[in-house]
């Protein structure tokens, strides 16, 4: 629980925190005013420069939240497939039975 707090915690600071040092999404607004007023924000040298780091940050947002869905999906696949188990009077898993590989041909 603590781990998923965490990780889920610091997924929604990454995306919307206002603090353009922490959020991307503050980030990118930061670099794309720079860009809306022609002045250039440091690290980057040139406009070509700026937009790069707008997309980047952009991309990195829609990742976090990909992977903050995928953590949220393993939670709730994870849930369904304990209490399915629970309810159950019998084991729910099933072992593939042991299937010998052929012998490599000796050199």
């Amino acid at each position: 629980a603590w781990l998923l707090a965490c990780t889920l915690t610091a997924g929604w600071q990454k995306i919307f925190s206002a603090d353009p040092k922490v959020g991307f999404l503050s980030h990118a607004a930061r670099y794309t005013e720079g860009l809306a007023n022609g002045v250039l924000v440091a690290p980057a040298k040139t406009p070509e420069a700026m937009a790069r780091i707008v997309f980047n940050d952009r991309l990195d947002a829609g990742l976090c939240a990909l992977f903050m869905f995928v953590v949220l999906s393993v939670l709730v696949y994870s849930v369904k497939a304990c209490l399915a188990a629970r309810a159950a009077n019998r084991p729910t898993v099933h072992e593939t039975p042991y299937e010998p590989l052929a012998a490599a041909p000796a050199r």
